[in-house]
């Protein structure tokens, strides 16, 4: 079988080169992503996989079903990216990857809820003028001392609550479906009361109708004053203008993403500084404030799980086989 993988990056080349070598399925790697300008680099293809955050409009799915392909594997967790009342109307399967390394991302959100407590930034920028002095960051509290709201209890949420209930913190869960299994380390309870006790909040949900611009006005205004915000999971979950006067006016003290609403504008590329957007220039700025390029997940294991699960995938759906990673009407 030929696949062709959209959006490769060097990172993942040694993965499909050896999955191709282990499988005898042949696999061609381009740089850009999935869009109606490259769908038809699909003509000649039986399967194709992407990893995007560019959103991949209706007119590909009918050219896909056109050209003979009955798929789209993503090799990523969020499937925002998809429109799927249009790949259903194509005939077109499709799966993400649910599970390609949870604690990665997990890690990743513990490791920056570390530098917001420590005022990680602050000190090293102050260090860097030759500041030493204590005051330049201030007085950090114990992870034990903290209440963590987790928005989104599923693979990635569970893995970061179980993280935090052995380090000795209070979590609360905020998710539609409830599991079991989780009692013993998270207190299920209503994003209201949750809102109202935490002092770090903590997303890991998809984006969807339900959260898109969750985290608006009035999110914000039943914030502890103080609390600290971690946003690992999409940009569009938190109104970046109302983040910006939060800070602004210190009713949160610290906030970590790894996302943004505009990130396609700026974010997997090299520029000056002056060029990123206005916005993100004027975040930047604070000492409070950490932004990363998109990279929670950016582990050896995770890459090499998200390239393999969806090339499997790629075969599944084209053969018409099952997948648990397919992704249902």
């Amino acid at each position: 079988m030929k696949i062709l993988m959209y959006a490769t990056v060097a990172d993942e080349l040694p993965y499909a080169q050896a999955w191709s070598e282990k499988t005898g399925h042949q696999i061609v790697n381009i740089e850009e992503p999935l869009s109606e300008n490259t769908v038809q680099l699909a003509k000649g293809f039986d399967a194709i996989v992407t990893q995007q955050t560019i959103a991949i409009k209706p007119i590909v799915y009918q050219t896909l079903y056109e050209l003979g392909i009955k798929q789209v594997s993503l090799r990523q967790v969020g499937y925002d990216v998809l429109d799927l009342p249009s790949a259903f109307a194509s005939h077109i399967r499709l799966s993400n990857v649910a599970a390609y390394s949870p604690r990665a991302i997990a890690e990743f959100t513990l490791t920056q809820l570390f530098n917001m407590m420590r005022h990680q930034k602050a000190f090293d920028r102050a260090t860097v003028k030759g500041d030493w002095t204590w005051a330049a960051g201030g007085q950090a509290r114990e992870i034990h001392q903290l209440t963590v709201a987790i928005i989104g209890v599923g693979r990635i949420g569970t893995s970061f609550a179980q993280m935090l209930h052995a380090l000795g913190a209070t979590v609360l869960g905020v998710d539609p479906v409830y599991h079991a299994q989780n009692e013993p380390f998270v207190t299920y309870t209503t994003l209201d009361e949750a809102l109202a006790q935490a002092d770090v909040v903590s997303f890991h949900t998809p984006l969807n109708d339900d959260t898109r611009n969750m985290a608006d006005s009035h999110f914000f205004k039943q914030l502890k004053p103080g609390t600290m915000l971690l946003n690992m999971a999409r940009g569009e979950i938190v109104d970046m203008a109302v983040l910006e006067e939060a800070l602004a006016t210190g009713h949160i003290s610290a906030a970590a993403f790894d996302v943004a609403p505009n990130e396609n504008d700026f974010m997997n590329r090299i520029q000056a500084p002056e060029d990123v957007p206005d916005n993100i220039q004027r975040l930047m700025q604070y000492d409070n404030f950490y932004l990363t390029p998109h990279i929670a997940f950016y582990t050896n294991l995770a890459i090499k799980n998200m390239v393999e699960i969806a090339l499997n995938d790629a075969i599944q759906l084209t053969t018409g086989g099952f997948t648990e990673n397919e992704i249902l009407r």
